[in-house]
């Protein structure tokens, strides 16, 4: 290995690594944190959902018991004590027929007076034992004023037969009874409207006790999906959540565990479907769509009776559409629930279906798309159903299938639609398809829930690359929260102008002056913590919010700015402010308020912004120059036509790629490329800057290269505001020390 090799390995290939492994490792360390965040979260909102379902079921006891209390007849016998109807109406009654495990009836001093347990024969002395813990609830509904808030006491007006006003009071709370957690309910025994005499005692009171038994607590984990409820009394197992039922008094009454979710995890093994691929979809299915609408419409006006046929079926395929795919959705599952079956939902997407509409015209790609019904429907029985909901979008329904089953005749989708595509006219056209699948009424009782839920699996499936077939898993859902967590997140950020900027600065290309700087978005979220600009810009295009933060941020950075004089401040500029916004507009509008010298603002757009509308690309970056502001072109070389906007466009500077940094001064060809470009900007009469320039060898190769600007973390990282003119002070002492 010769010595120039050597130095390369060692101040170019070395560092680089360990840059790329810095920088997964602070991504990783993001994502930890951000999942952890998401843990804490979930359990957070399963342990309140634990306590108010207690809260509720005490509740609706005492509204329950309100029938058995508020009655004339048990104020009568209570008040003389007849223990035979008290065993009847309140005793066997409230245990055997609503399932109470403990019923007193206590005197107006609470005294009790009656008592009934099915497995204790001196009930009545047992309330001694278990009434001491219960003062609290006693005096709650006697005196509810003097008692907190959270009591919640039940109050209910009974009017009487002789005009006056009674009121029923009823509290319940759950507490710890002989060991074991049960609901108390606590209510007053006032007689109801026929009752015509003046009531002047306190009344009596009737306590019932409900223990809270594994049915109960079963019945509360299938409502609100905690997976093995159980009370413990040991140790919470190993990777349980778990959460201590406290009374209202604050005593503990027990604990309750559970298989803990972690949505934290499922977020770090998913990725975030690409834009790229999105806009395409979108554009080709709104395509699709309108086409079909304008066809709809005009068969709808001929007739009515073909109107109602139309209005449930595809008019190209003649498959059922989106509307009869909800009807067929209710007719099958009601169904399946009737015998226990399963309900096999496939959902098949056309990969890249734009593409064959854009090679072959829309009546090829029409053609596909009838012959990928035909050959689907061949594939199911006589229950099953095809149905196109729209675009290139096509849903099979089958009865009876199994996670193997499904995945069968998935594969067997795959292999019909791999075959060619022989049309009329003698056109051949290949094409593949995703798909991706769910099984009912496991992954979803509703039609909506479950093709909602096929279609994450078929996006999933066009994530691996397209043909190929993904079941859905419950970790997709949890994708799909997160994404619309983090741009609930990025609204706030925008909103309240939490979007920070940095800034990265030019130097000259002895690295010693500073000659400018480019300003960068960062956002750093309370709660999910730093998000990478790769994730929240796409985001942000997406959303529209792109225009906000642009804004933003130019709007910092020409204020900053004006603290750095003779300073350069370039800003990025995405395709999206280009061709959905007024970019001129707004420069001009931010260059009046802040007096920023426009010759200062430098504008950087990427080759991507020309290739999505050339002509209104144009326009945006002339009136750009014709206010004093400089442009340039981000990125150079990474696109496909560089050289041929380099002629046909005035740009004033030329940024080439980091790509090309990284082969800087190797005799291989990537430094006759670079040389190649820098001479191209010198004939060009551009200002020339080279990217991510990370070593003193790159430094130098570049220098003595003819390059103006050097721009990388050899002399900086982004820094804020206040840094960066702390650095700038420094270099200009160094600069004027140097010469």
């Amino acid at each position: 290995m010769s010595r120039l090799q050597k130095r390369t390995t060692t101040f170019v290939t070395l560092p680089i690594a360990a840059l790329a492994a810095a920088s997964i490792g602070i991504v990783l360390a993001s994502l930890v944190i951000g999942a952890r965040e998401a843990d804490a979260i979930a359990l957070s909102r399963q342990r309140e959902t634990i306590e108010h379902a207690i809260d509720q079921h005490g509740l609706s006891l005492a509204r329950e018991l309100r029938i058995q209390t508020v009655w004339t007849e048990a104020y009568n016998k209570t008040r003389e004590h007849d223990t035979s109807w008290i065993r009847s109406f309140y005793g066997i009654y409230l245990s055997q027929i609503l399932g109470y495990d403990r019923i007193y009836v206590l005197a107006s001093d609470d005294t009790p007076v009656f008592g009934f347990v099915p497995s204790d024969q001196s009930a009545s002395s047992s309330f001694a034992s278990i009434g001491g813990g219960l003062k609290d609830l006693l005096k709650a509904v006697r005196v509810p004023q003097s008692m907190p808030a959270d009591y919640n006491v039940v109050v209910t007006d009974v009017p009487l037969g002789n005009g006056s006003m009674l009121q029923h009071r009823a509290v319940a709370d759950v507490r710890s009874i002989r060991g074991r957690p049960a609901t108390v309910v606590v209510s007053t025994i006032v007689p109801d409207r026929g009752y015509r005499s003046d009531v002047t005692e306190p009344p009596m009171l009737l306590v019932a006790v409900e223990d809270i038994d594994k049915e109960f607590t079963r019945r509360l984990g299938a409502n609100f999906g905690f997976r093995d409820l159980q009370w413990v009394t040991h140790e919470t197992p190993a990777g349980d959540a778990s959460n201590v039922v406290k009374s209202l008094d604050g005593a503990p009454v027990g604990t309750l565990a559970w298989r803990k979710d972690r949505p934290g995890l499922e977020f770090i093994r998913r990725v975030a479907p690409g834009l790229g691929i999105s806009l395409i979809l979108i554009a080709a299915l709104t395509y699709i769509l309108i086409l079909w609408g304008k066809w709809q419409a005009k068969q709808i006006l001929q007739s009515e009776e073909h109107a109602t046929l139309a209005a449930r079926t595809d008019a190209l395929t003649g498959l059922p559409n989106r509307v009869a795919l909800r009807e067929a959705f209710a007719r099958l599952l009601d169904g399946i629930q009737g015998d226990k079956s399963t309900l096999g939902v496939l959902s098949i997407d056309i990969d890249q279906f734009k593409s064959i509409n854009d090679a072959f015209g829309n009546a090829v790609g029409d053609g596909v798309l009838i012959a990928v019904a035909r050959r689907l429907q061949s594939l199911v029985g006589a229950g099953g159903i095809v149905a196109r909901p729209d675009g290139d979008s096509f849903v099979m329904l089958v009865p009876g299938l199994d996670d193997k089953a499904a995945a069968e005749l998935a594969t067997d989708a795959l292999t019909a639609l791999a075959e060619p595509f022989d049309l009329d006219g003698g056109t051949r056209v290949f094409a593949t398809v995703s798909v991706g699948y769910a099984i009912g009424p496991r992954d979803g009782d509703t039609g909506d829930e479950l093709l909602r839920r096929a279609e994450l699996a078929v996006e999933k499936a066009k994530e691996e690359a397209g043909e190929t077939v993904v079941a859905f898993a419950p970790e997709m859902d949890a994708e799909v929260t997160y994404r619309r967590m983090l741009e609930m997140a990025l609204r706030s950020a925008v909103a309240e102008g939490s979007i920070n900027v940095f800034y990265q600065p030019l130097m000259d290309a002895s690295g010693r002056r500073v000659l400018g700087v480019e300003a960068l978005a960062r956002w750093t979220d309370p709660t999910l913590g730093p998000i990478s600009p790769e994730i929240f810009i796409p985001l942000a295009e997406e959303t529209g919010l792109i225009q906000n933060i642009g804004e933003h941020v130019l709007r910092r950075a020409v204020e900053d700015g004006k603290a750095w004089p003779g300073i350069n401040v370039a800003v990025n500029v995405s395709a999206s402010q280009i061709h959905h916004g007024d970019v001129v507009g707004v420069v001009r509008d931010v260059l009046g308020d802040s007096q920023f010298p426009a010759e200062r603002l430098e504008i950087e757009i990427t080759e991507s912004v020309l290739l999505a509308d050339e002509k209104r690309a144009n326009e945006q970056m002339r009136g750009l120059q014709a206010l004093g502001v400089k442009v340039a072109l981000d990125d150079f070389g990474t696109g496909y036509s560089g050289l041929q906007y380099l002629r046909r466009f005035g740009f004033d500077k030329l940024k080439i790629d980091r790509s090309f940094i990284d082969g800087a001064g190797e005799p291989l060809d990537s430094s006759v490329i670079l040389a190649s470009i820098i001479k191209l900007g010198q004939d060009l009469d551009l200002t020339i800057t080279a990217e991510g320039v990370e070593t003193v060898e790159q430094q130098r190769w570049l220098q003595t290269s003819g390059c103006d600007q050097l721009q990388g973390y050899l002399f900086s990282r982004p820094l804020p505001a206040d840094q960066m003119t702390a650095f700038i002070a420094a270099h200009t002492a160094k600069d004027a020390i140097a010469s």
